[in-house]
């Protein structure tokens, strides 16, 4: 199968609305904590500590299949 590469941000882009999606899923109304952000000194929803090393491990997998299974890579492959 050949590689289809595409521009780096649509990739990730794609592969984390899967991976969010899934944890979301999974961790229903536990996904999302408050936190803040030190530059703007608002609060910003962000996921609880398991939730972001569920999401982690989750984008690492789908990016692996996306390689895998459909062939499709970020462009940023190209420099390597």
């Amino acid at each position: 199968m050949s590689k289809i590469y595409i521009e780096n941000s649509r990739f990730m882009e794609f592969i984390d609305e899967i991976a969010t999606r899934i944890t979301e899923e999974k961790f229903g109304e536990e996904t999302w904590t408050e936190g803040s952000s030190e530059e703007n000194q608002s609060d910003t929803m962000i996921f609880n500590e398991d939730a972001q090393d569920y999401y982690n491990e989750a984008y690492d997998e789908y990016e692996s299949i996306a390689n895998r299974l459909l062939g499709v890579y970020s462009n940023n492959e190209l420099n390597k």
